[in-house]
């Protein structure tokens, strides 16, 4: 583990971004997580991957970021806990500015690579699917389709933006991608688990790693906007879910229901509007109206 960058700070440890460096040469790969301080699945996936290659023989240079935010992890915030600022809103970064602007502009310096990931979890009401975000086309769909994730759901000028890691790389010309599984505040163990495998099958695919993954991969959904139904409460309440992440469901199923906080008795049954499998699941019970409750997907062909 090395040193990339330090930052003093007020009041406590300065901050470091550690790497994880493996192989030599030029850099081909960067796998990055803990942007936000309460999203530790990626966290725990990258750990998996560097677990993985240091057992292997590696073509050329990978670097791994497990943590960004050390602080907003230590102390279970998503952003940074200074000045409450979101690090992937400070892209592409400033060597002499605020800290976070610092920060995102050594992240950069660091992930100098031709092939970029970004791990996220989803907030901290929602759970979600190990999934692949890229855009509609581009040289992104076949390495998305190499880690065979649960779901690969292709968008529109998807993250492009350039205050965002993924948008700041894609500037630079570089193929990135944009990884989200599990639930923000909570270690997913086995979506971690899934998505590190996912992490070493792109490894793989780019011929970075001589050996495929051994475990065989889940099926993936191949979506777009077009294919995903949103499931929003109408009233108030408490929810209780009657399916979970990565069920597959059929028209009509009963996807749960919004009863009343006292009481329980049920105020709105809420059933899938078409076949496909649950990629997204309200985890907080307590919603208001129109809140997100379910998202099913269906594959798009």
């Amino acid at each position: 583990m090395s040193e990339g960058f330090s930052l003093e700070t007020p009041f406590r440890d300065p901050f470091k971004l550690s790497e994880l460096r493996f192989g030599s040469g030029p850099l081909k790969v960067a796998l990055v997580a803990g942007l936000h301080g309460t999203e530790l699945t990626g966290v725990h996936a990258l750990n998996l991957v560097a677990g993985a290659l240091r057992m292997s023989r590696v073509q050329g240079q990978v670097v791994l970021i497990p943590i960004v935010n050390a602080h907003g992890v230590e102390q279970g915030t998503k952003r940074w806990p200074f000045d409450d600022r979101d690090i992937n809103r400070a892209f592409p970064g400033d060597p002499s500015g605020s800290a976070v602007e610092r920060i995102a502009y050594a992240l950069l310096a660091s992930t100098q690579a031709e092939v970029c990931v970004d791990v996220h979890s989803g907030s901290a009401a929602i759970r979600e699917l190990p999934q692949v975000r890229v855009p509609l086309s581009g040289a992104e769909l076949g390495l998305a389709r190499s880690m065979q994730l649960p779901m690969l759901w292709r968008r529109a000028g998807d993250r492009l933006e350039a205050t965002g890691l993924v948008g700041a790389w894609r500037e630079r010309g570089v193929s990135a991608m944009h990884v989200v599984g599990g639930r923000a505040g909570t270690l997913d163990v086995g979506h971690a688990r899934t998505l590190a495998h996912g992490l070493l099958r792109l490894l793989h695919h780019l011929k970075v790693l001589k050996h495929a993954v051994a475990d065989p991969a889940e099926a993936l959904v191949d979506t777009t906007r077009q294919g995903v139904r949103y499931h929003y409460s109408d009233v108030g309440g408490f929810w209780v879910p009657e399916v979970r992440v990565g069920d597959r469901v059929e028209p009509g199923h009963l996807l749960g229901a919004v009863t009343e906080v006292v009481g329980g008795q049920r105020v709105e049954a809420v059933r899938a509007e078409r076949a496909g499998i649950v990629m997204s699941m309200r985890a907080y019970p307590v919603v208001h109206a129109r809140e997100l409750l379910v998202r099913v997907a269906e594959a798009i062909s």
